[in-house]
């Protein structure tokens, strides 16, 4: 009988020691934000995000933020969409099989809407102000008529257009 209770006790002690290392593990965890505020006030999911949003706004580009559209009867929630060019912008973030599948979906559907779409994926971010503008002159020749900063992203003035910046090499 003594034997069984000690085993009892034991399990016992182990559950209330497995949950106390749980919630130390826990406390221990640095927090993470979920999502971030904008220049332009707009809230997105990640800092990938971030970046594009406040560089649209640093062009002074009249963008959208996350909004449905429906292509052939489904449903898109686009992650940007620039009124004044017609163009949708998706920021690819993610890798996982459900999400690449997603995309693989959208893409389809942007192509079988006819929609502009400019496709931001992460290796982009070595210099998104760079990558961001060709894509955009791709599909709108007006954005090859202006030059910015590659940090910054905010407009040069007119002697800064026929000089290479040397931070480009």
């Amino acid at each position: 009988m003594g034997g069984i209770i000690c085993v009892i006790c034991f399990i016992i002690l182990r559950y209330f020691l497995k949950k106390t290392i749980k919630n130390s593990k826990k406390e221990n965890v640095p927090l993470r934000a979920t999502y971030y505020k904008c220049l332009d006030e707009h809230i997105v999911k990640s800092k990938g995000e971030l970046i594009i949003d406040n560089y649209l706004y640093h062009m002074g580009i009249d963008h959208e933020y996350e909004k449905l559209i429906q292509v052939h009867g489904k449903v898109i929630k686009y992650d940007w969409y620039l009124p004044e060019y017609n163009i949708y912008i998706e920021y690819w973030g993610y890798y996982g099989k459900k999400y690449m599948k997603r995309k693989k979906e959208k893409i389809h559907l942007y192509r079988k809407g006819k929609l502009n779409l400019i496709s931001i994926e992460d290796v982009m971010f070595r210099d998104i102000h760079l990558n961001l503008q060709k894509q955009l002159a791709k599909k709108n020749k007006h954005f090859n008529e202006t030059k910015h900063c590659p940090n910054c992203g905010l407009l040069l003035d007119e002697r800064f257009k026929n000089r290479r910046l040397k931070s480009r090499v």
